[in-house]
């Protein structure tokens, strides 16, 4: 479709009289066009269109009706009728009281136009944008993070099921379309079968056997199993009891008390990658906005030695949040010697123990990308020393401290979690909850529309857009953050005079 000439952004005289008429005080789009003014422009989606045949609908329309669409989690053939219908999307539109409005595919086509032409991040970045110009948004602030899972628009398979599935698939597909459907298949086939050659039958001879793979044969692990042909992009993950097939978002906001509490960044990605190996992208690419906190509020989930000292390093990012937790018995037992009791001179590679013995050796070993130490200590002195009961179960003492700067960087934040500044900070980053809860409960974050990661990725930065959209409009006309909700039972043992 080719890009039709832009209209005019003046609302018709018979549309704002019937929009102050039904709402006093203006809608809340008003409150957006006064303050921000056009959020979008044609121009931005001039790459996406063709220079010849059919006029396109009007893109900046088609822009703002999609972060409404997803505001009020509506389908396109919702969101079209509340084209034609609801006065106040009128009066954002620009649209006058007998416009016809258009046809639902035309939404699936611009959603469609976006990902082909890898621009899914074309409203996100548009709104984050016009946000900062307006001092919205400023660099060296407070953020927070966090993550939720979300369930793959397929269903659930176990391996036998995924094998026919994928079978299946691949003979119903017409042979322009063979060609993807049998990738994956053979990768299906690869990893759940074992091909062995027959007992009795000379090497060579092309006799084979198909088997199914067992578990003692070494499964791929989640991040390269195929968990279903109709979308090879999920993958299976559990997190304590919960488990699903599908996806996770990594949602970045703001968090400062004089402006609004605005999403600065939305990563995807696939359900098993671990949260700590998202900061480093993260980072760089609010770095590449010029849009890095000062400070970072995250959970344990992010936070590890190596992520401390990385971000501290290379962009000046104080990461705030639970250490990791010492889990030898020594930690676990009053009155025992843990490791914040030894001395270590990281010079000469020796660490002195509580009784004043020096260790006998520092080794370096690398697991996992990771550089630990094991400091031994003598077992002469261990053997006769007084403190030993308090000290180690064994011949002798064992120490695994990380690298200078990442044990450094560990003892110090295990320090000030006693503090009480952390507590406070610890409850301003809870407040990322609320934003999941509301971008589940009210936004369908929960389940992915579509299937693959591109439209995956695409829904989430339109609905992370869409409550930046909501979030601006409260703020200008000051309507006050919600309390935290709670359960009906919590709220019965307070009115209770027996738990008062």
């Amino acid at each position: 479709m080719s890009l039709p000439p832009v209209p005019g952004r003046i609302v018709p005289h018979q549309t704002l009289v019937v929009a102050r008429a039904i709402f006093p005080r203006g809608p809340s789009s008003l409150d957006l066009r006064d303050t921000l003014g056009p959020i979008f422009a044609d121009a931005q989606c001039a790459s996406l269109c063709s220079a010849c045949g059919q006029p396109a609908e009007c893109p900046w329309r088609l822009a703002l009706v999609t972060l409404l669409q997803f505001a009020e989690n509506l389908s396109d053939r919702r969101a079209a009728d509340a084209v034609r219908s609801r006065i106040d999307w009128k009066d954002l539109l620009a649209l006058e009281l007998p416009d016809p409005g258009f046809d639902a595919s035309v939404l699936s086509e611009f959603r469609t136009r976006l990902v082909v032409g890898h621009a899914e991040a074309l409203l996100f970045d548009t709104l984050r944008a016009l946000c900062r110009d307006r001092g919205l948004l400023t660099r060296r602030g407070r953020q927070r993070t966090d993550a939720t899972h979300v369930l793959g628009s397929v269903r659930s398979l176990n391996r036998l099921g995924c094998v026919f599935q994928t079978l299946r698939g691949a003979r119903r597909a017409p042979w322009l379309h063979d060609v993807p459907a049998i990738a994956v298949l053979r990768r299906v086939w690869m990893q759940n079968f074992v091909c062995s050659e027959v007992e009795g039958r000379s090497p060579g001879s092309g006799a084979s056997s198909v088997r199914w793979r067992t578990a003692a044969e070494g499964l791929p692990p989640s991040l390269l199993m195929v968990a279903s042909p109709y979308d090879p992009d999920i993958h299976d993950a559990k997190k304590r009891t919960t488990s699903g097939v599908g996806y996770k978002v990594h949602l970045t906001e703001t968090c400062d008390d004089d402006r609004p509490p605005l999403i600065t960044h939305v990563t995807t990605t696939p359900a098993s990658v671990v949260d700590r190996a998202t900061l480093a992208p993260l980072h760089a690419a609010l770095a590449a906005r010029k849009l890095l906190p000062a400070r970072h509020l995250v959970d344990a989930a992010y936070l590890d030695a190596d992520q401390r000292v990385a971000a501290a390093r290379d962009h000046a990012v104080a990461l705030v949040g639970p250490a990791p937790k010492d889990n030898q018995w020594q930690a676990r037992t009053a009155g025992a010697l843990t490791i914040a009791q030894f001395t270590f001179d990281w010079d000469r590679r020796v660490a002195t123990c509580p009784a004043g013995q020096m260790s006998e050796s520092w080794t370096d070993e690398h697991n996992a990308g990771r550089t630990v130490m094991r400091v031994r200590s003598s077992t002469r002195h261990c053997k006769v020393c007084a403190l030993k009961p308090r000290c180690t179960r064994s011949a002798r003492r064992l120490l695994t401290p990380r690298r200078r700067g990442e044990h450094e960087a560990l003892v110090a934040a295990r320090t000030r979690e006693v503090e009480p500044p952390f507590a406070t900070e610890q409850r301003r980053r809870a407040g990322i909850e609320g934003t999941l809860s509301r971008s589940v409960r009210v936004m369908g974050l929960r389940r992915a529309r579509y299937l693959g990661m591109a439209k995956t990725r695409l829904q989430h930065l339109i609905t992370a857009a869409a409550l930046n959209l909501l979030r601006l409009a409260a703020w200008l006309r000051q309507t006050p953050a919600a309390r935290t909700r709670r359960s009906a039972f919590a709220r019965l043992m307070c009115a209770s005079p027996t738990f008062a």
